[in-house]
């Protein structure tokens, strides 16, 4: 999807590197692994084993950087970053296995997707101990006193909405939730739940297994933002649900819950405002989710997501509008 001059560039950057570190090339050029928009992975056969190299739009480029800090403050299990060049926005890093997707689908294991899910959800409490280390490096600030200023900004972008095909009538049902918004981020911060590293789609597609060494490892963390933990296991619950149907009334559901949640719930003095804290979530996850995407567009760019058929923010804004006149 990238420009192939661009591609020829880097790829060459990685050759020369890899030849520079000892690693002899088996075969004269990578394999396209993936090529999205916002990602293009390639693969290369050395003697030292599979090299990935991954190029990134700009302003999502920086996941060699925050694997790195990762890996520093929290012995995070994420990739092995080789070099990284922050001109062409690429890195290349070591082999850690397949996609975990691809072994559920294969083979679906409740305990391998549990173990997963725990490798992620001890990643972000030891991660909530690093905020501002961070913060530093670029991550984005969408913590919960931050959320609602981002979401009157995103609907006080008349333009932005219309040309998504909303009317006036719904842009304003948009603005009247503004306060509601406000109110649920200050309820949800008094719970003892601390921010922490929130990555947009985190699901069994974006871990990778190692059956030899029995590892996981959490990748596709360039799009990481500092909020709130429940975002991202929602999401996984979602995904759960999407791939194998594990819905509330299939026996491995609890499993899975307990898996996301377990950790978190013994900072609540009761149940009942746990399940009151993941009931806000449920509803600030599609305003993050909003606010996220108008930054994925213009990473990636409107017309690419198009026509590659990943756009859906109109979608999503009317989904938001309906659910939340439903709840309200």
């Amino acid at each position: 999807m990238e420009d192939a001059v661009l591609t020829a560039k880097v790829i060459a950057w990685a050759k020369e590197t890899l030849e520079s570190l000892g690693y002899n090339s088996n075969k004269p050029s990578p394999e396209t692994i993936v090529n999205t928009p916002w990602s293009h992975v390639m693969r290369f056969d050395t003697s030292c084993g599979y090299v990935y190299l991954k190029h990134m739009p700009s302003m999502i480029s920086l996941e060699p950087f925050f694997f790195q800090a990762l890996q520093k403050h929290c012995q995070a299990p994420v990739p092995t970053v080789i070099e990284k060049n922050k001109n062409l926005n690429c890195f290349l890093m070591k082999d850690a296995g397949h996609s975990l997707r691809a072994t559920l689908k294969e083979h679906f294991d409740i305990n391998l997707f549990s173990k997963a899910i725990n490798e992620f959800v001890s990643l972000q409490k030891a991660s909530s101990n690093h905020i501002q280390a961070l913060l530093s490096l670029g991550v984005l600030d969408y913590r919960l006193d931050k959320l609602p200023i981002l979401y009157d900004e995103l609907i006080t972008n008349k333009s932005l909405i219309i040309q998504e095909g909303l009317s006036n009538s719904e842009i304003s049902q948009l603005k009247r939730l503004s306060g509601n918004i406000h109110s649920l981020c200050q309820k949800l911060s008094t719970y003892p739940v601390p921010a922490t590293i929130v990555q947009p789609d985190f699901s069994d597609n974006n871990m990778l297994f190692d059956p030899f060494n029995n590892t996981i490892t959490v990748i596709d963390l360039g799009e990481i933002v500092i909020s709130h933990p429940f975002f991202s296991l929602l999401n996984c619950l979602y995904q759960a649900n999407k791939h194998y149907s594990i819905d509330t009334n299939d026996e491995r559901y609890p499993t899975l819950f307990d898996s996301c949640f377990k950790k978190y719930k013994q900072v609540f003095s009761s149940e009942e405002e746990f399940l009151d804290a993941l009931n806000i979530s449920k509803t600030l996850r599609s305003v993050y989710d909003l606010i996220y995407q108008t930054v994925f567009i213009e990473a990636c760019g409107k017309e690419s997501l198009l026509s590659f058929g990943h756009y859906s923010f109109g979608e999503s804004l009317h989904k938001f509008i309906k659910s939340s006149s439903k709840s309200g």
